[in-house]
């Protein structure tokens, strides 16, 4: 399953963001999504997830056409998993619930055994206010690959990670998108330290 994107336009109505804009994402690789602030990389993925909708083009994954100049696809028949930059988690509700908030197919074993490999078991009953940033980060991960996404999608999933648990996490991604043969696109400007061999390749908008 692959994502393409071809002739994308979209602007805000002071500016132009994306004009005959193409991209091509394949199944089972990381695509670092890279450029200024400003540029539209936030704005790409929520194009892509159905949050906003371009003027013109087409965006497919697969056979499943999310938008055309014809039909838009609604936003939960994409099965799009999108990890936000601020992590949109549930202040009310803790960790568990926040994880199979939307889905309640989800099994205990398998989300246990992901808490455990994001190292966040322990933190199960917890709120969000009662842990940190980069806590918080990984319940977001954990709950959006929960959901079982037919593309990954990520905006600054390190930006809170210690180089502890950095790596892991990382490998956690890279584990499900290989083996699920998803695409995958993750805006980041912690290049240094994410390191190159995470991204299989890298698309730059400007």
């Amino acid at each position: 399953m692959f994502l393409e994107i071809k002739d994308l336009n979209f602007n805000y109505p002071d500016k132009e963001i994306f004009r005959s804009f193409d991209l091509h994402a394949p199944a089972g690789k990381i695509i670092h999504i890279n450029g200024p602030s400003g540029a539209g990389k936030t704005t790409l993925l929520h194009l892509i997830a159905g949050i906003q909708s371009p003027q013109s083009g087409a965006i497919t994954l697969g056979e499943k056409v999310f938008f055309n100049n014809e039909q838009k696809l609604l936003i939960e028949e994409r099965r799009v998993g999108l990890v936000f930059q601020d992590y949109a988690l549930f202040p009310h509700l803790n960790v568990i619930n926040n994880i199979s908030f939307g889905n309640k197919n989800i099994s205990e074993e398998k989300t246990n055994k992901t808490l455990h490999q994001l190292d966040i078991y322990r933190l199960r009953n917890k709120f969000p206010e009662e842990i940190s940033g980069g806590q918080q980060q990984r319940v977001a991960i954990a709950r959006t690959i929960l959901h079982q996404p037919h593309i990954l999608m990520c905006d600054e999933p390190f930006s809170a990670l210690d180089s502890k648990v950095l790596e892991n996490t990382k490998d956690f991604i890279k584990s499900y998108v290989v083996k699920n043969q998803i695409p995958c696109l993750v805006v980041s400007h912690n290049n240094e330290a994410i390191g190159n061999n995470f991204f299989d390749d890298v698309i730059v908008i400007d």
